[in-house]
């Protein structure tokens, strides 16, 4: 088994290359090479990537690429973040590289560069139970702001805040022109931007306070020698001559060539959400997106189920909203519960998407959020909510599916609908088709949501799908519901289903 694991980040101010190999289910860095080029300023400020940056970035990736063939890598992934998913000509540069390069480069959802970067924690910070147990995490990035709460081992709040210190930056250079106090100015703004999160933050009365991002890497290895726990106090101390935009410190700053304002937006965001806790520290763990995409790569190569509840932070968050829209919890968990039991059964013959089971756990938690705001033709609301809506961990295409699947849902009730054709591709929607037929079997086996029947297991023997129930009552109103999917899952999968009771 390849042992050699290298994840490249083509990132909005530097483009990075990490080599790791596994030896005892241990993680030992061969290499981490970070080359400065500016990518995010060029996106802000012209909508491209410029054709002299684009020749600077190939020379280093070609560079990437000999170090990694020189010690015989063949699992790598190289992605590109905010950058790419904002320049105009990003395909365009995709495919020079490929050209140019041989490297494969995948442009990462915000949603999915965060969970990657969230679970690396596992790997590289000692306490992550601890983490886990309460604590605030805030990422800054040229981008945006990632504010996330993890209480009792679940990530139950991620909210995302378009105030990144490329944006912050140029606020701060006009701000500078009209206001002395221009630090404060910006602060202000902070404020009223993220005020609507400050109650939920502070009823967890939170023991942590998690920084992340390459900015508050640069405030550490600047100021505080690289230390992974800051003293709340001194930071405090230090957020205040930032704020007063004190000569000595900006020339410190200036020193290493970092860009002072986009530091002073770091210190500023940081700052505001620092008052919402009571910690003693400022922890600044040395995690990257890297190292997220190496810890996927390992999962993959070794089966491993260390990752195991960061995997499962994207369930715990889909609870969260659910709950928000006041779902009923345990409809939802029998729902899926029994969704899990179809999908297994029918994996053991049918092919699915590696994803596939995610979506339909998803969906089922979900499927209800519409009925909040509209009884009538719920499913379409539902719909309408969810494929606007992005999820920690989960493309939007992803989301796509999960919508149209919870639209699809066939019952007493309602009606099947036809797909538009124009945002989904023709496999993505055979998976549709395939997941919300199962859905609307686990959704009728709970029709009077009193969690009356409760599958054992599933066996397909010839032309059927045989459902293994223990039945805890009477459920003349399921098996009236069960006939109406009946159809649309014979048409879908060929066999057709059946409930038999069993001892």
């Amino acid at each position: 088994m390849n042992h050699l694991f290298a994840a490249i980040d083509l990132g909005s101010n530097a483009l990075k290359l990490k080599i790791v190999q596994v030896i005892n289910n241990q993680m030992e860095t061969l290499e981490d090479i970070s080359v400065q080029i500016p990518l995010g300023d060029e996106v802000f400020l012209s909508n491209t990537i410029q054709l002299e940056t684009v020749k600077e970035a190939v020379e280093t990736l070609i560079y990437f690429k000999q170090v990694m063939e020189s010690y015989g890598i063949v699992a790598y992934k190289a992605v590109g973040t905010s950058a790419f998913r904002e320049a105009e000509n990003a395909k365009n540069f995709i495919e020079i590289i490929r050209m140019k390069t041989g490297l494969e480069v995948e442009v990462v959802e915000d949603t999915m560069e965060k969970f990657l970067t969230y679970k690396s924690i596992r790997d590289n910070v000692s306490n992550y139970k601890d983490i886990r147990k309460s604590a605030l995490l805030v990422e800054v990035n040229s981008g945006s702001c990632d504010v996330s709460i993890y209480s009792q081992n679940k990530l139950i709040k991620n909210d995302e805040i378009r105030l990144g210190t490329k944006t912050l930056k140029y606020m701060l250079i006009e701000l500078e022109k009209r206001a002395i106090n221009y630090p404060y100015v910006l602060r202000e703004i902070i404020e009223t931007r993220t005020s609507h999160i400050w109650p939920s933050i502070e009823a967890k009365r939170i023991k942590h306070f998690i920084a992340i991002g390459g900015e508050a890497k640069q405030v550490k290895e600047i100021l505080f020698g690289s230390k992974a726990n800051i003293s709340m106090q001194d930071f405090k101390a230090l957020c205040v001559k930032a704020l007063n935009n004190d000569y000595e410190l900006r020339k410190k700053v200036e020193a290493k060539a970092v860009n002072w304002y986009e530091f002073l937006a770091t210190m500023v965001l940081y700052d505001v959400f620092t008052d919402l806790v009571d910690s003693e520290y400022l922890t600044v763990p040395n995690i990257s997106l890297r190292d997220g995409i190496l810890a996927v790569l390992i999962e993959q190569a070794y089966d491993l189920n260390r990752y195991k509840h960061f995997n499962n932070d994207i369930y715990h968050l889909a609870y969260e909203i659910s709950k928000r829209y006041k779902s009923s919890e345990s409809h939802i968990k029998n729902i899926e519960h029994n969704a899990f039991m179809l999908f297994e059964g029918l994996k053991k013959t049918f092919s699915f998407n590696e994803r596939d089971e995610m979506l339909l756990r998803l969906s089922a938690i979900l499927h209800e959020i519409g009925k909040y705001t509209r009884m009538r033709d719920y499913l379409i609301t539902s719909y309408e909510k969810l494929s606007s809506m992005d999820i920690f961990g989960v493309k939007h295409n992803e989301m796509l599916i999960i919508a149209h699947i919870c639209r699809l849902i066939s019952s007493s009730e309602t009606k099947l609908y036809q797909l538009p054709p124009n945002n989904l591709t023709e496999d993505e929607q055979i998976r549709v088709f395939k997941l919300a037929s199962i859905l609307s079997i686990s959704d009728s086996l709970d029709k009077g949501k009193k969690q009356r029947i409760e599958v054992i297991d599933t066996v397909i023997n010839d032309d059927y799908f045989f459902i293994n129930v223990k039945r805890h009552s009477e459920t003349i109103l399921e098996d009236w519901s069960f006939e109406f999917t009946i159809d649309n899952f014979a048409n879908t999968f060929g066999i057709i289903p059946e409930i038999k009771d069993v001892d």
